[in-house]
């Protein structure tokens, strides 16, 4: 395990996962989910209070998505990675070593 604990893994996996590239494209996403099943037109949502009012309350939900989703991927990924054959983490780990070095 080179030295490193599962804590350290994970902290690596999810500074490589949870970017803020990431975060912009899963939210973009899951926005676009919501758009598609609410499918409010200009006929339900005509004021534009009404749709600055939307678009406030979906907000707060559509970030705890976002969080959640990269929290859950970058376990996932992690899990994944630990399973890997042959010290693939381990060269993982060494090639990201000094990124991550910079970052703390």
């Amino acid at each position: 395990m080179n030295g490193k604990t599962e804590q350290d893994r994970c902290r690596l996996i999810a500074h490589q996962v949870v970017t803020e590239f990431a975060r912009d494209k899963v939210s973009k996403a899951l926005y676009e989910a919501v758009l598609e099943s609410l499918d409010f037109g200009p006929r339900d949502l005509p004021s534009p209070a009404d749709r600055d009012w939307m678009r406030g309350a979906m907000a707060t939900p559509l970030r705890d998505a976002t969080d959640a989703a990269l929290e859950v991927l970058s376990w996932s990924v992690g899990r994944t990675l630990e399973q890997a054959p042959a010290g693939l983490m381990d060269r993982f780990e060494r090639s990201h070593s000094i990124e991550q070095l910079a970052v703390d």
